[in-house]
C-alpha cells in the first residue's frame, strides 16, 4: 500500500484553497500522514510504516502514532 508522509503540517501547500493533493490522494485511496519526523532517516525502499490513527467522530482526520520498521543493515 502506498502512502504520503510529510514533515510539515499539510500534504498541500500552506495557502492552498482547493486542497488538490488531499483530493487526489483520497480519490486514489492513498492516506496522507502529516507532521512526521526523521523521514530523512528512512531508506528509499524497504521500510515498513505502521500508522495507528485515532478516530475522531465527525472529524476529517486525527492524531497519528507512527513507527517505521527498517531492515537490518540499512
Amino acid at each position: 500500500m502506498a502512502a504520503i508522509g510529510v514533515d510539515v503540517a499539510s500534504i498541500d501547500h500552506g495557502p492552498s484553497k482547493d486542497f488538490r493533493v488531499h483530493r487526489v490522494a483520497a480519490a486514489a485511496n492513498v492516506p496522507g500522514f502529516e507532521n512526521l519526523t526523521n523521514l530523512d532517516q528512512l531508506p528509499p525502499t524497504g521500510a515498513v510504516v505502521i500508522a495507528l490513527p485515532m478516530k475522531i467522530a465527525g472529524g476529517s482526520g486525527g492524531p497519528l502514532r507512527a513507527v517505521a520498521l527498517v531492515p537490518r543493515g540499512r
